[in-house]
């Protein structure tokens, strides 16, 4: 006999065990197929697909799935339907009505309960170099000081004279942009450079300091989306010596002034007499007129109308340095000179010029032997190195690829390995960047002549102590440093150290002097010096 019938979502959804019954030996456990179901999905607290019994609504399968979330959209649900004839069919649901409710369920239907968009409705947005970015209420008549009360809400070093409004115009939502100075509209709270927010406005407020490109570019593509053949892209650039250079959205009424105001003002190398504003017009459709105008920037900024032009999109200001302006420029002088140390010098200087600043050099100085080093000599070798090591590996691969293709033999495999180990030695090669000099050739010359070295940023200059050895190297019978005997010539001192070995190429031995100098000659009284 029927003991009893247990509804499991009673006992799962509400927790009403009464209609529980103890179970005895030999009792059945029966667990019918599945009836009517319904799904519902999306902002739900359970979703799930659900069996009802009977005739259930839209508002039944709510409450079995427990309800909607905070996030739901109920006037935007959707009911996905099985019809026989024309498959599936996808119904509007208004659940915030009760007819929407009331609606007659069908197995097989999934009822898809949508969310609001994450946009914040009539809002205002901050963001950039401030501490709290984000949305903000707002409040019709809210001005941009009533969002940004005062200092306190920007980071330190933040740009007071240049915040970006982007504003989003009806019924459209065509993107425009306007500024403010914040710093003026805190001292004038009523006037109008307390600019008057929009609902949807999005306030930045850039660093003085770090790029503006990664606030500006989604600015500025925005700007570029929106335009045609009628409306070209609002975009104007600004370049040279401004503290940031780049592309910036044009306003209504933009002029030069503003634009500099807009990359941050000028740096301390700027030239504000001369400035050039090229401009790019499009004649009748058919082409591109290009016009420079010269800038006053000086005046500009005072407010005569005359150079504060009014701005057009394209329009490129380039503010140039003052003439002969340059970073400060340094050398150093090490070694045997009287003030050794690093040396800033003027446009022009010469290398006894410095000297003489140093306070000459010592007596113990060996100005035969001193070493000159240049930045772009440095530059120069290290290329040479890397052409040289490229060309070496190619022949080196052209080598190795003739001896696979022909049986070994005993003088190819030491070519090939004399030539891994000169590799070897260029790749661990650095680039010195010395420039031989013949220091005192250029004391004795006339200061300012041209065997006097003029200096560029960088240079280094090593004077050694006086040297007293001469040292012979390569293929002689003991390569070492002989005590410097005025009068003894190349052979000299070859004789000296053993003479040549049999591997020797004596037409070919050469001298390095001490100023780096190379003498290649077959005379044979080469050391007038010693080093």
């Amino acid at each position: 006999r029927l003991v009893a019938t247990l509804d499991l979502y009673d006992l799962l959804l509400k927790g009403d065990a009464s209609k529980d019954a103890r179970l005895l030996s030999g009792d059945v456990i029966f667990i019918p197929p599945v009836g009517n179901t319904a799904g519902i999905t999306g902002e739900i607290r359970r979703p799930a697909i659900y069996e009802y019994k009977g005739a259930a609504t839209v508002q039944d399968l709510i409450e079995l799935s427990g309800g909607l979330t905070a996030e739901a959209a109920p006037r935007l649900a959707k009911l996905d339907r099985v019809d026989a004839s024309q498959g599936h069919v996808l119904l509007d649901v208004d659940l915030g009505g009760p007819q929407g409710r009331a609606m007659k369920l069908k197995s097989g239907d999934t009822l898809r309960v949508a969310a609001v968009r994450e946009t914040v409705a009539d809002a205002v947005r901050v963001s950039g170099h401030v501490y709290r970015a984000g949305p903000a209420q707002f409040r019709p008549g809210m001005r941009l000081a009533d969002l940004l009360p005062g200092v306190d809400e920007l980071k330190p070093n933040a740009d007071l004279h240049y915040v970006l409004i982007r504003r989003e115009l009806p019924p459209d939502r065509r993107v425009t942009v306007l500024s403010a100075d914040i710093a003026k509209a805190w001292a004038a709270p009523q006037s109008e450079a307390n600019v008057v927010l929009a609902p949807r406005d999005q306030v930045i407020v850039f660093d003085l300091e770090a790029t503006r490109s990664a606030l500006l570019d989604p600015v500025i593509a925005d700007l570029n989306r929106q335009s045609s053949r009628e409306h070209p892209s609002q975009i104007v650039n600004i370049g040279g010596n401004v503290r940031m250079p780049g592309d910036y959205p044009l306003e209504a009424g933009m002029r030069v002034a503003d634009l500099v105001r807009a990359g941050g003002g000028m740096n301390e190398a700027a030239f504000a007499a001369d400035a050039e504003l090229v401009r790019y017009e499009v004649i009748n459709g058919e082409s591109r007129r290009t016009e420079l105008l010269p800038i006053n920037l000086a005046a500009a900024q005072a407010g005569d109308s005359a150079s504060n032009i009014v701005l057009q999109p394209f329009d490129v200001l380039t503010i140039r340095s003052v003439p002969q302006w340059s970073d400060q420029e340094a050398v150093t002088l090490q070694g045997e000179v009287r003030f050794p140390g690093r040396y800033p010098i003027r446009r022009g200087e010469t290398l006894t010029s410095v000297i003489s600043r140093a306070g000459g050099l010592t007596d113990l100085a060996f100005a035969e032997g001193v070493v000159f080093t240049r930045e772009n000599l440095k530059e120069r070798e290290a290329q040479q190195i890397a052409a040289l090591t490229s060309r070496l590996e190619r022949d080196m691969a052209a080598m190795a690829v003739q001896r696979s293709q022909v049986d070994q033999q005993s003088g190819g495999a030491q070519s090939l390995s004399v030539g891994q180990s000169l590799l070897a030695e260029l790749r661990n090669t650095k680039p010195v960047g010395r420039l031989a000099i013949d220091l005192p050739q250029v004391l004795a010359a006339k200061p300012g002549s041209a065997a006097d070295i003029l200096l560029k940023d960088g240079d280094r200059l090593v004077v050694p102590r006086r040297s007293q050895e001469v040292t012979v190297l390569g293929e002689v019978q003991t390569a070492t440093s002989h005590l410097y005997q005025p009068g003894l010539s190349r052979s000299d001192y070859v004789g000296m150290s053993g003479g040549t070995t049999q591997k020797a190429d004596a037409g070919r031995i050469y001298v390095v002097k001490a100023n780096g100098q190379v003498v290649a000659s077959s005379k044979s009284r080469w050391f007038g010096d010693p080093g």
